[in-house]
């Protein structure tokens, strides 16, 4: 069963490649993706940060 799912994982991965390569995915530039995340802090609920195992 393993197989079949890195091989599924490989499909589907091959699948959003080649809607990045035709411009039909939306891709976020590095530097967008992580805009704000330095601001977040542990205490604030909602924050993916708060699910962290860095929470106190």
């Amino acid at each position: 069963m393993r197989d079949f799912d890195e091989f599924e994982d490989y499909r589907l991965a091959s699948e959003v490649a080649e809607r990045i390569r035709l411009g039909e995915e939306e891709v976020l530039k590095t530097e967008d993706f992580w805009h704000g995340l330095d601001d977040l802090t542990y205490t604030e609920r909602r924050s993916p940060a708060a699910h962290s195992e860095k929470r106190g």
